[in-house]
C-alpha cells in the first residue's frame, strides 16, 4: 500500500465511531435532563415557601403593632407591611400570597396564608397566637388542585415542608 492510499484511508471517522459518540451524548442527556427539571421544580417550590415565610413575618409584625387588631386580610394594609409580595393574588404565582381563614378560637387567634407554586403544589402556613403573644407557625402542603380546595384551615393539613 502506498503512502498516499494510507493517508486517504485514515482521513476521517468511521460510521461506527460517529454512532458511538452520538450514543454517549444521548445517554448523558438522558441523565442530565431529569436532574435539571427536578432542580427547577424544587427551586419553584422553595420560592413560594420563602414568600410564605416573609408573609408570616409581615402578619406577625402587623399583629404585634396592635394586638387588639389581630391579623389582616386586607391587601392594602398588608402591602404597606410587606410590599415585595402580591397580597391580591392577581399576578405571578411565585410572589402571590393569599390570606385565608382568620379564626378566633377561645383566647387564640389563627390565620392561614397560602400560595401556589408554579409546579401546581399549594403551600400554607398557619399562624396561631395566644392572648396576642407566643406566635407559632405550622407549615403545610395544602391538598387540592383548586384554590377553593385550600382556602380554609381544614384543607391545609398535608405534610410539613
Amino acid at each position: 500500500m502506498s503512502r498516499r492510499q494510507k493517508d486517504n484511508r485514515d482521513a476521517g471517522f468511521t460510521l461506527v465511531e460517529l454512532m458511538v459518540v452520538v450514543l454517549v451524548i444521548a445517554v448523558l442527556l438522558a441523565i442530565a435532563i431529569p436532574s435539571f427539571l427536578g432542580a427547577r421544580e424544587r427551586a419553584q417550590n422553595r420560592t413560594v415557601q420563602a414568600n410564605l415565610t416573609t408573609a408570616t413575618k409581615a402578619q406577625t409584625a402587623y399583629n404585634a403593632s396592635d394586638t387588639t387588631v389581630g391579623f389582616s386580610d386586607d391587601p392594602v394594609i398588608m402591602e404597606v407591611e410587606e410590599s415585595s409580595l402580591d397580597w391580591t393574588g392577581v399576578s405571578d404565582e411565585s410572589i402571590h400570597v393569599v390570606v385565608g381563614d382568620i379564626l378566633t378560637v377561645g383566647d387564640s387567634l389563627q390565620v392561614l396564608l397560602y400560595s401556589q407554586s408554579a409546579t401546581g403544589t399549594w403551600y400554607g402556613i398557619r399562624i396561631v397566637t395566644q392572648n396576642g403573644v407566643g406566635i407559632t407557625a405550622g407549615r403545610f402542603t395544602c391538598e387540592g388542585a383548586a384554590e377553593a380546595n385550600v382556602d380554609d384551615m381544614a384543607d391545609c393539613t398535608g405534610n410539613d415542608w
